[in-house]
């Protein structure tokens, strides 16, 4: 009688689903770094320039009112007719300011 011998088992089974789901999960990362990646870098400069765009405007406006108020304060404190608390003449001031550089930048503008 002929005895059965078994094949030796190896004792590293083959592990065909393990590494097949390793592949794919490469190939998904490869094309989502490659994608996706990219629109959130763009994203987040969109909203971190946003962001910046917003304070810039905020710090403008703080400034210009702490300019009209120290020009305001300057004439009432420079020109006798302009009495205290009178805002007119820093108003006239700035606003002569602001046309020179608005006339200065008009004349330096291309025709379209």
């Amino acid at each position: 009688m002929d005895s059965f011998t078994p094949e030796p088992v190896s004792s590293e089974p083959e592990d065909w689903a393990g590494r097949a789901t390793a592949t794919v999960v490469g190939y998904v990362d490869t094309v989502r770094s490659a994608t996706t990646g990219r629109a959130l870098v763009a994203s987040r400069i969109a909203v971190y320039a946003l962001a910046m765009g917003l304070i810039g405007i905020v710090i403008a406006i703080l400034l210009l009112i702490l300019l009209v108020r120290l020009v305001g304060s300057l004439t009432a404190w420079i020109l006798p007719f302009i009495e205290d608390g009178e805002i007119w003449g820093s108003y006239l001031i700035l606003g002569i300011l602001f046309m020179i550089g608005g006339l200065i930048l008009w004349r330096k503008k291309e025709a379209i």
